[in-house]
């Protein structure tokens, strides 16, 4: 589990005087980078780093004959948990076999990279005890995806998280910011068990540890060390699984040989479809498709730049074809009014309810939505218009837009292609609220206009122009952090976030002006 605390300079674990220098010297993770890859990563903190060292026997037909030979991490103290975990493993040969067939999507990539870097490779079997390779893994402290990063540690090492795309799950970007992470602690401490333990528990812990036993002229090395009970099983379960893949035979366990080649080609698409479309264009299931494309948390594949999709190799010529002269339901907002029934808007656009739900949420009373609210419908034919029966637009300005009743910021922004951002900048003092009636200025241009339609097909792309800065809600009488968060299509843990202010249990007053969007 990727806990990020306070980082330091490269770690002497004898040196209570670098110590010092690692609470005082706190380290951007970008730093570090650049050296990760022409590193030959030592078995203990006393092994140098070699530039320049080749991959570990990459020629091996089968990946876990190449993991077995590139094994580096030794327990020169004989850790005793490493035999309660072997034996627990042993045990349940179904539950390990689950995890093996599982990994088959994604080892020969991480291998790779591992490879790439001449990193151990015990680092390719860490998912197996953060996640047993399960791509939509949540723990109970948010940390998710099969390298398990919390958000804070994902977005330090790069993998956005938004309503439509959280990076932890994307698994080259997940793996590459792992590693990244990995080879900075190990730069950080010098030896893998030390650098394994704080990815778990954070730098910060196993500093304190290390520091506490050097004041008490302890040794310091990681079996030694007063880490969290979680934290100091760990390791020992990794080690465990590295004895289990060097010899299943002995614990009672077959392993199938994995060939040495690509699962999966990457296939960049710029289009915005539902994850049932694109896997039926790659003519998989969509529970297979998800495996490899875990990142959309909406199952919705929405973006305003290109996206790369993992699509395995024997399927992705078809997947190319399929996607460039087949059809698919491409989902674009539609305003649904006060009063209309969800099963209604379904039959309306020709999809199942079950399927409509799957991408919004309904505020329903007796049925019937309680306000206008914006959703998503969807458009056959690769974004041709197809459901000329929906209610019509009123007619308007090219650059103008009078509100009525039950428009919403973000149902207004949405219409036109514009982030709420975006249109609170053209019209100052907004403040969040709208008012029947209100004039509201668009930054559009005639091209830019609103088509006729039900609704607009919105390309996602956003306009040029200078960025904008977080948008502002005044807090009125009877509000709810929870209403907030639909008003303006943003989770209760990001308005969280945005606004410490708040504390834990999300408390709002009338009159507080907090940030309900971040550019």
């Amino acid at each position: 589990m990727a806990h990020p605390r306070s980082a330091g300079i490269k770690l002497n674990r004898f040196s209570l005087a670098v110590l010092a220098l690692l609470f005082s010297h706190p380290v951007i993770a970008a730093e570090s980078l650049a050296a990760i890859q022409t590193l030959e990563w030592g078995g203990d903190a006393d092994s140098s780093a070699i530039a320049g060292a080749p991959p570990a026997n990459a020629s091996q037909d089968d990946v876990w004959q190449r993991i077995r030979n590139g094994f580096k991490i030794e327990d020169a103290t004989p850790n005793p948990l490493v035999a309660v975990h072997e034996s627990w493993y042993a045990a349940r040969p179904e539950s390990v076999r689950r995890i093996v067939d599982r990994a088959r999507r994604y080892l020969f990539h991480i291998v790779e990279e591992v490879d790439r870097r001449a990193m151990p490779m015990e680092i390719a079997l860490l998912p197996m005890i953060e996640s047993a390779f399960n791509p939509t893994a949540l723990s109970p402290s948010a940390a998710s995806g099969i390298w398990q990063f919390i958000p804070s540690t994902g977005r330090l090492y790069g993998l956005k998280q938004d309503n439509w795309y959280d990076g932890r799950r994307d698994f080259t970007a997940a793996t590459q910011a792992a590693l990244d992470y990995l080879g900075k602690l190990y730069l950080d401490f010098g030896d893998w068990q030390l650098a394994l333990a704080a990815y778990n528990c954070g730098e910060g812990c196993v500093a304190r540890a290390i520091q506490k036993n050097v004041q008490q002229g302890l040794p310091t090395d990681y079996a030694s060390l007063a880490l969290p009970s979680e934290t100091r099983h760990y390791v020992p379960k990794l080690l465990a699984i590295k004895n289990l893949i060097r010899n299943p035979e002995q614990y009672g366990i077959a392993i199938d040989a994995l060939p040495n080649q690509p699962y999966f080609d990457q296939v960049t698409v710029h289009a915005n479809m539902d994850i049932h479309s694109a896997a039926r264009l790659a003519g998989m299931k969509s529970d297979e498709f998800i495996a490899l494309n875990a990142a959309f948390p909406r199952n919705l594949i929405r973006s305003d730049t290109p996206v790369n999709l993992l699509i395995p190799v024997d399927k992705a010529d078809k997947f190319q074809r399929n996607l460039e002269t087949a059809s698919w339901d491409s989902w674009q907002p539609y305003t649904a009014q006060k009063g209309e029934r969800p099963e209604a808007i379904a039959k309306r656009f020709d999809v199942s309810l079950a399927r409509l739900e799957e991408h919004n949420q309904f505020q329903l009373k007796r049925g019937k939505l309680v306000r206008a609210q914006t959703i998503l419908v969807p458009v056959r034919g690769r974004g041709v218009a197809a459901a000329q029966s929906a209610a019509p637009a009123p007619a308007m300005s090219a650059s103008q837009h009078q509100v009525e009743r039950g428009d919403t910021l973000f149902g207004v922004a949405r219409r036109y292609g514009l982030t709420v951002a975006q249109l609170t900048q053209a019209n100052p003092g907004l403040d969040g609220g709208l008012k029947a009636g209100q004039t509201l200025r668009l930054p559009l241009n005639e091209q830019a206009a609103r088509q006729p339609e039900a609704f607009r097909h919105v390309a996602f792309n956003l306009l040029p122009g200078k960025p904008a800065g977080p948008v502002h809600y005044t807090v009125k009488r009877g509000d709810s952090l929870h209403a907030i968060a639909q008003r303006f299509d943003v989770s209760l843990a990001d308005l969280k976030t945005w606004n410490p202010v708040l504390g834990n249990d999300g408390g709002i007053r009338a009159g507080q002006r907090i940030v309900v969007k971040r550019p």
